[in-house]
């Protein structure tokens, strides 16, 4: 680490999941200069779920965050997919003990308010200011200066765009490469655990599988609520906002003569929400000079594969390692993060895709060899099923940079 008085001035634009993620990363590591900018005036996520695989809580536990996830989070026993209509056991994927043995961290579900308030109570919430609404940002060979809505400058040596889908940095970096709408809309909802006792839902990852759309959901805080979120075609909806609130019947309506626990999960809800789903097809190129991308200003994605969040925890350690690891060459160090991180959002983006394709698939032998495949798979034992997800699990961020570094190559 350089003296104090030459570490590099870093700018985040964004107090979301992976910036926070990515500011606290740099704080454990000993950076000091350091700035958020958030656009909201109140720091606070949606009220959804998140799932963590092994590989997101790697990270969140290296940066002391084991303690906090194990109060707040669930821990499922297993990723059961269903029938739509009949409720039969189409694919069984162990989580629980095995895959913590298998990849060193378990496999948690958490509301995303909660894991926020864990990130800004370690980061600290009088180092993130509020209501500054991004601009633009020029750069120079000496530094980056971000320009805000209110009239305020700020400069840096270094800024990371961490300001969502729709990010105004990536707009300068990659003009004309919109987020692709998908013809997909995500319905979701949170039902308190005790009003939905009755439908005696197990501590699984529980997927329902059917026509064009699917439905998901799992328990979060500590045990008291369940999420679930539910896609289908989108119709002519189009907007991308968490917020936007929804009818109940109109979800009952898409999910009609779908399994009762479905049914009963979304009439035990209050308030529903929905989205529109954009994504990108991957891009080899998010930095330029003294700016780069981070989570889904970088790689928005389907939540097909529950990674969405978990990349952009990965993101945040991964470039907090590269400046950490190359202190005196901070544009050399953005660089190295993009070639790591381009090749393995890559490769998640485009799973995330395929998984929905045979989630809602509808040729009737397509879907029997599908069923067939993952039941083969549960009777048997095999060692297939943790096969295909060992790329996605293994990940250690780590060890990744490290062997970057070694390869000597720039």
């Amino acid at each position: 680490m350089k003296a104090l008085d030459t570490q590099p001035r870093i700018l985040i634009a964004g107090a979301g999941i992976g910036g926070l993620t990515t500011a606290l990363a740099l704080k454990k590591m000993g950076f000091e200069h350091i700035e958020i900018v958030e656009q909201t005036a109140v720091l606070k996520e949606v009220g959804a779920g998140i799932q963590l695989g092994p590989n997101a809580v790697k990270v969140l536990q290296q940066l002391d965050l084991g303690p906090a996830l194990d109060k707040m989070a669930v821990a499922p026993l297993a990723t059961i997919s269903r029938d739509w209509r009949s409720g039969r056991h189409i694919r069984n994927f162990p989580l629980g003990q095995a895959c913590a043995e298998r990849y060193g961290a378990p496999y948690y579900h958490v509301h995303r308010a909660d894991l926020h308030n864990a990130l800004i109570s370690a980061y600290g919430i009088e180092r993130v200011s509020l209501g500054e609404r991004v601009s633009s940002h020029t750069q120079d060979e000496n530094g980056v200066t971000l320009h805000l809505e209110s009239g305020r400058t700020l400069s840096g040596d270094l800024l990371i765009g961490a300001d969502g889908v729709h990010s105004k940095i990536r707009q300068q970096i990659l003009s004309g490469h919109d987020p692709r709408f998908t013809g997909l809309l995500a319905w979701r909802g949170m039902a308190d655990a005790e009003k939905a006792r009755h439908l005696n839902i197990e501590r699984n990852v529980n997927a329902w599988w059917g026509p064009h759309r699917h439905f998901v959901n799992y328990y979060v805080s500590a045990g008291r609520r369940i999420n679930w979120i539910g896609i289908v075609p989108a119709g002519e909806w189009r907007l991308e906002s968490w917020s936007a609130r929804g009818d109940k019947a109109e979800v009952l309506k898409e999910f009609e003569g779908w399994h009762p626990i479905v049914r009963g999960l979304i009439d035990a809800t209050d308030e529903v929400f929905k989205w529109a789903l954009y994504d990108r097809d991957p891009w080899p190129v998010w930095t330029e000079g003294r700016t780069t991308l981070l989570g889904d200003a970088a790689h928005p994605m389907v939540p097909f594969l529950s990674q969405g969040g978990a990349q952009s925890i990965e993101d945040g350690l991964v470039l907090a390692l590269c400046l950490r690891e190359l202190p005196g060459a901070p544009e050399t160090a953005l660089k190295i993060y993009e070639e790591l991180r381009t090749s393995r959002t890559a490769r998640v983006q485009l799973g995330s895709r395929e998984a929905g394709r045979m989630f809602h698939q509808t040729d009737p032998l397509k879907k029997m060899l599908r069923n067939i495949k993952f039941r083969w798979a549960a009777l048997t034992n095999s060692q297939e099923k943790w096969r295909r997800v060992d790329w996605l699990y293994g990940y250690d961020c780590n060890e990744a940079v490290r062997q970057r570094l070694l390869s000597g190559a720039e």
